[in-house]
């Protein structure tokens, strides 16, 4: 187990410790047993594998959302009252 988090740490440029706290590491590592490098990094970043989600909370723990920093869309409301306050203006 620890060579396949290894390895997926060194493919995705994520830590070792990021990766486990997605939950996700055994199903993943099931899966993709003899698979490209190419195909660990999709599964890392997509929560999709060969064209389905393997697990019901891939789509939340895609490593994508995490490297552009923003929650995934459908899964975290921006909160009570956030109505209230202007969005922030995104630097340019």
């Amino acid at each position: 187990m620890d060579a396949f988090v290894e390895l997926s740490a060194e493919l995705t440029g994520f830590s070792v410790e990021e990766l486990r706290s997605t939950g996700l590491v055994e199903q993943y590592r099931a899966l993709a047993d003899g698979a490209s490098e190419a195909e660990v990094i999709q599964l890392w970043y997509t929560g999709v594998w060969r064209g389905a989600v393997p697990a019901e909370r891939a789509y939340a723990e895609g490593l994508a959302w995490k490297a552009i920093g923003v929650a995934p869309p459908g899964t975290a409301g921006p909160g009570f009252g956030s109505w209230e306050h202007r969005p922030r203006r995104s630097a340019r």
